[in-house]
């Protein structure tokens, strides 16, 4: 291999970077979907570990004398790319929520569908949500700043060099409190108009008991819903952009936090 100008050295590190790169990939939905083909989802994780090797700061690595200490690094380096890729599965996980919250004011609580990326039923208005928040995530190039956050991560933190502060799990704690609020947010407009519906129902029951209010407030609400959702769509993608603007200041504070 050294003829090839290709030394161990350098195969340790492209392997080391393949870990870290496969890690964030396999967490991001846009590059580890489950729509995407394995064989193709293992070839960019090759080919993006080949561009990056370049950025990977390294000081005089030397393939591991133990199996442990390899075990180590190796570990080291997944948890660096699954912890990037954590705080972007958040964001998504806050817009399922958002989704399961308003299926259940709109009488969905029971139709689901299966989510391909965990393998669990979810609520359609959640699934919906989904694919709405990936097309913005694309739309606003949020692909392009996963592949700079690794690179980024490269020339802050070398290879098995992470450092894992006590800080980082209290920031990761506070990202995960942080879904409820983007949920709630996400949702508001629908969620406010519903519980309106609901307590209009509420009087008029009052008023009119000979009325079924539940067969025809059923219906209505479902209605009601669906049109409030196509109605506040463009509020869902400010929300959703603005969390992810943040997003990425978060996912630059958990570089630096691994850091050290």
């Amino acid at each position: 291999m050294e003829s090839l100008g290709f030394s161990i050295q350098d195969l340790y590190k492209t392997l080391l970077i393949l870990f870290r790169t496969g890690a964030l990939f396999m967490t991001v939905p846009v590059f580890g979907h489950v729509s995407i083909p394995r064989i193709l989802r293992v070839w960019m994780m090759l080919i993006f570990s080949f561009l990056i090797l370049p950025f990977a700061v390294v000081s005089d690595i030397q393939p591991p004398s133990t199996t442990f200490h390899l075990a180590v690094v190796i570990l080291s380096e997944l948890a660096i790319g699954f912890a990037i890729g954590f705080a972007i599965i958040i964001l998504f996980s806050a817009v399922q929520f958002a989704g399961h919250m308003i299926g259940l004011q709109m009488g969905l609580a029971v139709a689901s569908v299966m989510d391909p990326m965990s393998a669990e039923r979810i609520s359609i208005i959640g699934e919906f949500y989904y694919l709405f928040s990936l097309l913005i995530f694309l739309m606003i190039n949020g692909h392009h700043f996963v592949i700079r956050a690794l690179v980024r991560s490269y020339e802050l933190i070398p290879i098995g060099g992470g450092m894992f502060e006590g800080t980082l799990g209290e920031f990761i704690v506070y990202l995960t409190g942080n879904l409820f609020i983007v949920a709630v947010k996400l949702a508001a407009p629908v969620i406010i108009t519903l519980f309106i519906v609901n307590v209009v129902f509420g009087i008029v029951a009052r008023t009119i008991p000979q009325m079924n209010v539940f067969i025809v407030g059923f219906p209505l609400a479902l209605g009601i819903g669906l049109i409030m959702i196509r109605f506040s769509l463009p509020f869902f993608k400010t929300v959703f952009v603005n969390a992810f603007e943040e997003l990425e200041m978060d996912i630059i504070r958990i570089i630096l936090l691994i850091k050290g």
